[in-house]
């Protein structure tokens, strides 16, 4: 018994030995001591990364693989698969511009594996790639050193003929901005030159606008800089002058185009700085006085003010700025409280509206904005009366959907209401013609009706008739005269038809004449008698070259009628 069941436990642990999964390996501390089932498990496992330490890895745990082992085809795949992947990194780091990187991961790929040429190739076709792109970058930064447009662009072509993506999409990019830069930037340079050449003042304030357009990390700013020294100083001089004849507009005007600067003397420093703050203030100033000022214009009067007042104590401007910082912290003061009185006002209820009324009020007259709040109230009045004729208007619109002339009548007396100078009474006036013609539809519709029904029964001049009877000014009228006027046509089509025909006859027989008095019996106005004029135009000269084949020159009207036998 003791043997049996010793043998059975054997067996038992046997069995579970040999069933069991082995445990998997841990690849970080994988080794080329380790077996060779690790090593390909390890090898296959990094192959699936996207990180090239790990495809790194596995093409050194794969590389040097016995032929005559088993797992030799699963290790040469394997291989194959991670250097494909490392290929396509490197690929990706040549079109992100990193080629030094690209270059080591492609040199990753080992000797005598089927990958190895193709890496090679790709190293040598990056490394020409690059030599050629830095050549044409040279090329772009001395032409456009040298201003030499046309030998940069050529380059900037040839730049665009690469294959690389860093090539063809940034560096591209980054060397295009570069030369448009350059190109617009000594555009600009020649043109403020040739404008300050004159040395017209009006010139010099436009040459030294267009100068300062400049970009500032151009190569040619360092030129540009130098002359819109030069320009500036010879209209701070102009500007000096005009101040110091009392002609202190004169010199704001000149030298609003100086930029500051801390190499200018103290007092152009200050008429510069003058100026400049009345510039500002100047763009604050709306078109009409009764316009409100935005938040960028206030900000403009609150910059110009804090220029003003930094105006030193013992210059000669001081009086002057202190007036405009004055008059400009009025209108301020008067802008804040009406933009206030605007923001109450937009919650659009009649509460609101009394309260920015109040606030604009306080405004007197003797202010900078007084204008402004004066429309700025009648307009919060006019909204008030619209509160308070709005349900007058409702009331009659709903009076108006019944449709009937008792309806439209109520909701006329009831718009009528709104007075002649109150914000509604537009409004009202023509909801109140719009009813007063449906008023007179709903009259005339059966004398429409009537007419029509008679026209339909062949009845044409009784309908005439009876149309007759819409009145002009009245909503129908239009439509009356017009139906008027083609049944008109109509009767008149079949009064005149038959002696327009019987001239065609006459015509046919031969009785020119006949036929042309007959035509003539169409009076002008009728609607068949442009037809028939051209009947008897036609007919007149028939007959006229008849007679003239005869010899008869005469053109009497007596002449004999032809008959059927001597036309023949």
């Amino acid at each position: 018994m003791a043997l049996l069941l010793g043998s059975g436990v054997f067996a038992g642990w046997a069995l579970v030995w040999l069933t069991r999964i082995p445990p998997l390996p841990n690849c970080d501390e994988i080794s080329r001591l380790s077996s060779n089932r690790d090593r390909i498990y390890c090898a296959k496992a990094e192959a699936k990364s996207a990180t090239p330490e790990d495809l790194v890895a596995a093409i050194v745990l794969t590389k040097n693989w016995p032929k005559n082992h088993v797992d030799y085809k699963d290790a040469q795949e394997t291989l194959k698969e991670a250097s494909e992947k490392l290929l396509v990194l490197a690929s990706r780091q040549v079109q992100s511009g990193n080629l030094e990187v690209a270059t080591a991961l492609a040199r990753q790929i080992p000797e005598g594996t089927p990958l190895r040429k193709p890496a090679q190739a790709a190293i040598y076709e990056w490394q020409q790639e690059w030599s050629t792109a830095q050549t044409l970058e040279s090329t772009l930064a001395t032409s456009i050193q040298a201003r030499n447009w046309n030998t940069a662009s050529e380059a900037l072509q040839n730049l665009k003929k690469l294959k690389s993506d860093y090539w063809l999409r940034d560096r591209h990019q980054y060397w295009q901005s570069q030369l448009q830069r350059e190109q617009r930037s000594w555009e600009n340079l020649v043109a403020a030159r040739e404008l300050a050449g004159t040395n017209r003042l009006k010139d010099l304030k436009a040459a030294l606008t267009l100068a300062r357009q400049v970009d500032l990390g151009s190569r040619v700013w360092i030129e540009t800089e130098q002359d819109i020294n030069r320009w500036s100083r010879t209209l701070l001089n102009y500007g000096l002058e005009q101040w110091r004849l009392g002609n202190l507009e004169g010199a704001m005007v000149t030298v609003q185009q100086v930029p500051p600067s801390a190499d200018w003397e103290p007092e152009a420093q200050t008429l510069i700085q003058f100026s400049h703050a009345k510039a500002l203030a100047d763009k604050a100033n709306p078109q009409a006085p009764a316009q409100a000022l935005s938040y960028a214009q206030m900000l403009y009067l609150i910059e110009a003010i804090g220029g003003m007042t930094k105006i030193p104590a013992d210059s000669s401007l001081k009086a002057s700025a202190q007036e405009f910082v004055s008059q400009w912290q009025a209108e301020l003061e008067d802008a804040t409280q009406l933009q206030f009185a605007h923001t109450i006002s937009k919650f659009g209820q009649g509460a609101t509206y009394q309260l920015a009324i109040q606030q604009a009020n306080t405004i007197e007259p003797n202010r900078p904005r007084r204008l402004q709040a004066q429309t700025l109230v009648a307009h919060w009045q006019n909204e008030l009366e619209r509160i308070a004729d709005r349900p007058i208007l409702r009331r009659a619109d709903q009076l108006a959907k019944a449709g009937t002339i008792p309806g439209l009548q109520q909701a006329i007396a009831e718009a009528t209401q709104i007075e002649a100078d109150r914000a509604l009474r537009v409004d009202a006036q023509t909801r109140i013609a719009d009813w007063q013609r449906e008023i007179q539809e709903i009259e005339d519709r059966p004398i429409i009706d009537e007419a029509v029904a008679l026209a339909e029964k062949n009845k044409l001049k009784d309908a005439i008739v009876v149309a007759q009877k819409v009145k002009p000014n009245r909503a129908l009228y239009a439509r009356a005269q017009t139906l008027i006027k083609d049944w008109t046509r109509t009767v008149q089509i079949r009064e005149d038809q038959p002696i327009l025909n019987k001239a065609k006859d006459l015509a046919y027989e031969g009785s020119l004449t006949a036929a042309i008095e007959t035509a003539s019996q169409i009076g002008l106005g009728r609607a068949l008698y442009p037809e028939a004029q051209r009947a008897i135009a036609l007919w007149e000269d028939e007959r006229a070259y008849i007679w003239s084949i005869w010899g008869d020159d005469s053109g009497a009207t007596d002449q004999p009628e032809l008959s059927e036998s001597e036309l023949e």
